[in-house]
């Protein structure tokens, strides 16, 4: 079998959560024997060929229908957003012919491949891997506000081309990483996935690691809090640097690519205001499974992640593995890989600061509940490993 997996973006240098699933479920399925390739565009930057642990990466230049469009409003899109036009994708699709075109993005790339799947008799398979059902009315605007007062000339392309957005509706299957999402798609669709993320245990597993040059930062102070997420209005880390200015024996580091700069610039703004930056770091994005980033946990004596709206929160995992006591909010799939596995973190709601300051408090102070959930996160993230996800990812395939 051949599989193309196809993104939006795919840069080593600038890691985020589709990535980072796409990369170890096309490594576990090569490793099965499969014969994989990734397509992206050009965003944030890379060669237009190569090939990395086996795996061949083709990238093609990204067309966004804006005008005008300057390069600042370029690298907002490439970060978040976009829905380009990406000349070439489609053509290198059907040289190589598939059997299986897997998309990891929506709007014009989805659809291109769900045509190109067409003429080829490839099957075409859509993950969501953004909970895009579950997007707040406000954010959904903040996402568009880049692209105001612009002429959408991609509209008159559609047009000539007779492109209807078919999304995802008109894939062969879908694949949800978020359980509601898939409960929502299987009402509209025959052949829908659950695919929950992965980790690699071994990567974060084991004794602290010591890393030389490590951006590690050296705050003295006896509660060490950590989120890794993207830097992003979604993640809502401004509720953990408001945590910071409630609790004076806490610091808290944000690991991350910024995928909105405008945000980050706001809670730096917010850690001045409060007089606490000098208990903030935001050292930025770290590669994924690197020895690097396990030092970020291994050093953490928490983690903390309060979304606002999430799948499922791949960074829960590898705290997991790691042996981080995790304070999580509760809302959408991130709520049900909690209630899935009792006594592994402590959940509070969205927004809801008294049940954060609370969290974090019974993980700096109750010992043994702290031993407890240690144990139970490392027996919940051995469930989770990419070799068993790929294969029920490929038997999906198969049924289509």
């Amino acid at each position: 079998m051949k599989i193309a997996h196809v993104l939006r973006r795919l840069s080593f240098a600038d890691w985020g959560g589709t990535e980072q699933v796409v990369w170890n479920l096309a490594k576990a399925q090569r490793a099965a024997g499969t014969e994989v390739r990734l397509f992206a565009t050009d965003a944030l930057g890379g060669p237009a060929e190569e090939e990395r642990e086996g795996l061949p990466i083709r990238r093609f230049h990204a067309v966004y229908p804006w005008w005008p469009m300057g390069r600042e409003l370029k690298a907002l899109l490439d970060r978040k957003g976009g829905n380009p036009f990406v000349p070439g994708l489609g053509r290198a699709l059907r040289e190589w012919a598939p059997d299986v075109i897997h998309c990891h993005a929506m709007g014009r790339i989805a659809e291109l491949c769900i045509r190109t799947g067409e003429r080829t008799g490839a099957k075409c398979v859509i993950s969501l891997h953004g909970g895009a059902a579950n997007v707040p009315a406000a954010e959904a605007a903040d996402l568009r506000a880049p692209t105001r007062r612009r002429v959408p000339w991609g509209k008159a392309v559609e047009l000539v081309l007779g492109w209807n957005r078919r999304v995802p509706e008109g894939a062969d299957g879908i694949v949800c990483v978020g359980e509601d999402e898939a409960d929502h798609w299987r009402q509209r669709h025959p052949h829908v996935l659950w695919l929950p993320n992965g980790v690699d245990t071994a990567r974060f597993d084991g004794k602290p690691i010591a890393v030389a040059g490590s951006r590690l930062l050296s705050i003295a102070n006896p509660f060490r809090v950590l989120c890794v997420a993207r830097i992003d209005r979604q993640k809502d880390q401004m509720a953990l640097v408001e945590a910071l200015g409630r609790n004076p024996g806490m610091s808290l580091r944000l690991v991350g690519p910024v995928t909105q700069p405008d945000y980050k610039a706001e809670l730096e703004a917010r850690a001045r205001e409060l007089g606490v930056s000098g208990r903030l770091a935001i050292p930025g994005a770290l590669p994924p499974g690197s020895a690097e980033l396990a030092a970020e946990y291994h050093a953490a004596d928490a983690f903390a992640l309060a979304s606002r709206h999430e799948p499922f929160g791949i960074a829960v995992l590898e705290a997991w593995a790691a042996g981080v006591p995790v304070a999580a909010s509760t809302a959408g799939g991130l709520g049900r890989l909690l209630a899935a596995h009792p006594g592994a973190a402590i959940g509070f709601a969205p927004d809801d600061a008294a049940g954060l300051d609370a969290a974090l408090r019974r993980i700096a102070t109750d010992a043994a509940w702290r031993a407890a959930a240690v144990a139970a996160g490392r027996a919940a993230a051995r469930e989770y490993g990419w070799g068993a996800l790929a294969g029920k990812l490929d038997a999906f395939y198969g049924s289509l």
